[in-house]
Formats: structure tokens, sequence, C-alpha cells
């Protein structure tokens, strides 16, 4: 009888430590799901709405800086666009817009103000050129050579000194080959030509040899010229 009551017991014993070992392992986890809040004490390495969402195979979208990436580890940057705003603070290396015109794709239109054309037309009385601005309006004839004034001659009433409008001021290839700054006037009476005291620049080195009024010669400048050089 107690063999009996001892195989009972070593049978109940064996099937308890059974359930125990079956049971071992058997761990249950509760599953905590993302309620879409936002919360200040989000656990390092957790989701940080701020951060990146997970959207799943490893994916994930950031919002903040600008750039997505999915699975597989590729990414795509978002593009910055020129808004066209013209600043003042220009970086280095810059258009500037006194300088240059954006017209985008990269390229530059550069604009440059044209050189400012020189007064008069060009003259030649067989040596080197120059330019004449001739206002007979005015009565005057200036000489310019090189960018510089060379001398201004005007036509004048003898006895006021006053100047005294032509018909035409121009510089005249006479009969004998040489050049005459020539003053046309329908009256020549008491009229004259005034010039600077030296002149003779204007044969040595232009070739202007007379002043005329109505071809009849008021200054012999070539003689002048020749005169000064035998000093």
């Amino acid at each position: 009888m107690k063999k009996k009551n001892l195989v009972v017991k070593s049978m109940a014993m064996l099937m308890a430590c059974a359930m125990v070992v079956g049971n071992t392992g058997i761990v249950a986890h509760a599953y905590v799901g993302d309620d879409g809040l936002v919360r200040d004490d989000v656990a390092a390495g957790g989701n940080d709405n701020n951060a990146s969402i997970s959207i799943g195979g490893g994916s994930s979208d950031s919002g903040n800086s600008g750039s997505s990436s999915s699975g597989g580890g590729s990414s795509y940057s978002a593009p910055n666009y020129d808004d066209g705003c013209v600043r003042d603070n220009v970086a280095a290396g810059g258009n500037d817009n006194s300088a240059s015109v954006d017209i985008g794709g990269g390229s530059t239109a550069s604009y440059s103000a044209p050189a400012p054309k020189a007064a008069g037309s060009t003259a030649s009385a067989g040596k080197e050129t120059f330019r004449a601005v001739a206002k007979a309006g005015d009565g005057t004839y200036k000489v310019i050579h090189k960018g510089i004034d060379i001398a201004t001659f005007t036509l004048m009433d003898t006895e006021s000194k006053k100047a005294v409008s032509c018909t035409k001021v121009t510089l005249k290839k006479r009969d004998d080959g040489k050049y005459a700054i020539n003053y046309e006037v329908a009256d020549a009476t008491g009229l004259t030509i005034g010039a600077p005291v030296d002149r003779t620049y204007m044969y040595t080195v232009l070739g202007v040899s007379y002043l005329t009024i109505n071809d009849t010669i008021i200054a012999d400048i070539e003689s002048e010229a020749q005169a000064a050089a035998t000093k």
C-alpha cells in the first residue's frame, strides 16, 4: 500500500515538473502602439517627430533636413532654387549688378557703356590727321590733335573784335595744292580772323598753310613757320 502511494506521489511530481518545464520561456510582451502624439520624453534612439519617421523596410523620411532615404540606402536631396531676388550682400565671386546681369542657366551677360565719341570730324591737310569742330553760326573752327585742343580760329569784326557768323567754314585745298581754313561770307568787308599768336604747329605738324576769307589769304601760316625755323 505504501509502495502504491509512493508511486502515485512520484507520478504527480513528474507531471508537475513537466508542466513547469513546458511553461518555461513563455513570456507575454505587451504591444506598444504609436498613437501619433508628440512627447517631450522621447527616449534616446526612439522616434523623434522632429527628426525622422520610419516608413517601413528600414527607410526613413527626414522632414527638417530636407532629404529622405528609402530602403536600399538611396537618398534624395531637395535642390536649392534661385528665387531671382537681388541682394546687397553679394558674396565674393557673385554677380555684381553693376558689372553683369544674370540671365539664368548659369550664363551671364555683361554690359559696358560705350566710350563717348570724339567731337568734330576727321580732317587732313597732307600730314597728321586731326579733328575739327566747325561752327558757322559762331564763326569758329576748333582744331583738336591727339585729344588736345591746338587752336580755335574765330571770324570777327575788325573794329569791335566781336565774333561774326559765316555761311561756311571748312578745311579747303586750294588751287596751288596747299590747304587753308577758309571762311565763306556774303560780305567780307571789315572782317578778320582771330587766332593764337603762335600757330606754326598748324603747318609744321598738320600741314595747314593759310587762314582765308572767301579764298583771300588773311594769315600765311606756312611763311610764319619757315621764319620761326630760321631763328
